[in-house]
C-alpha cells in the first residue's frame, strides 16, 4: 500500500517562464547575446550547482561571463537572474491536490535537483500556503547527491520509515523516473519531457494524481 508520495519540484509543482527572464534583453541592449543555456558545457556547469560544487551565484556569474557581460554590469545582471529564478508559476490544481492528498493521510516529500536551498524553496511555497505540507525535503545541493542516485530518494523516504515499495515518485524526466523505479518506488509521470518517458501511471493534469495513486494501490 502506498503511504507516501514524493515529488520532483521544478516542472512538476511549478515551472518558470525562462523566456521572460529579462537577461537576453539586458544583454541585447549592450550588443551581446546570451550563451546557449542548453549547451553541454552549460548543462555540466548547472549539474555542478545541483551537486553543490558551486553556488547559485557562481552559476549565474558563469552565464554572464560566458555571455561577455563586462564586470561593471554584472551586479545588475545578477539581480535580473535572481529575480527570474524566484518567479515560479504553479501548475493548475497543484495547491488543491496537495491539500487533498494530505487530507487523505499521505506523507508528502520533495526530491529536487537544484542549486536553491530548502529554505529558499520553502519561501516560494509559502506564497501559495503549501510550505507546511511537506514531511520531508531532499535537496541535491545540500546532500551533494543528484537524481537518479538512489541516495537522494532514500533520504526523502527516511523520515517515514517506509520501504520504497510503499511510496510513489512523481516526475517528468526519464532518467529520474527510471532511477526511482529501479529502487522499487512506484512511478507517476506528469508534464513529461517527451513521449518516450514512461511510468506506472501517466497523467496529463495534476488533478488526476489522487486517482493515479489509487490505481497503484
Amino acid at each position: 500500500m502506498i503511504k507516501a508520495v514524493l515529488f520532483d519540484a521544478g516542472d512538476i509543482i511549478y515551472r518558470r517562464r525562462r523566456d521572460l527572464s529579462g537577461l537576453p534583453a539586458f544583454l541585447a541592449n549592450l550588443g551581446l547575446t546570451q550563451i546557449d543555456l542548453h549547451s553541454q558545457e552549460m548543462k555540466d556547469i548547472r549539474l555542478a550547482g545541483y551537486r553543490g560544487d558551486i553556488t547559485r551565484e557562481e552559476f549565474f556569474t558563469e552565464i554572464m561571463v560566458r555571455s561577455g557581460l563586462p564586470e561593471e554590469y554584472r551586479e545588475e545582471g545578477l539581480r535580473i537572474l535572481e529575480e527570474a529564478q524566484a518567479k515560479v508559476e504553479y501548475f493548475p490544481g497543484v495547491v488543491e491536490t496537495l491539500h487533498l492528498l494530505k487530507e487523505q493521510g499521505f506523507k508528502l516529500g520533495i526530491v529536487t535537483n537544484t542549486f536553491d536551498s530548502t529554505l529558499v524553496k520553502h519561501g516560494w511555497f509559502s506564497k501559495e500556503g503549501i510550505e507546511n505540507l511537506w514531511d520531508s525535503f531532499a535537496t541535491s545541493c545540500e546532500l551533494k547527491l543528484i537524481k537518479p542516485n538512489p541516495g537522494i530518494y532514500l533520504t526523502a523516504l527516511a523520515p517515514f520509515d517506509l520501504y520504497p515499495e510503499e511510496a510513489a515518485f512523481v516526475g517528468h524526466a526519464k532518467s529520474e523516473l527510471v532511477g526511482a523505479k529501479k529502487l522499487g518506488l512506484h512511478t507517476i509521470a506528469f508534464n513529461r519531457d517527451d513521449d518516450s518517458v514512461t511510468a506506472d501511471q501517466v497523467i496529463e493534469k495534476f488533478e488526476e494524481l489522487p486517482s493515479a495513486v489509487k490505481n497503484l494501490q
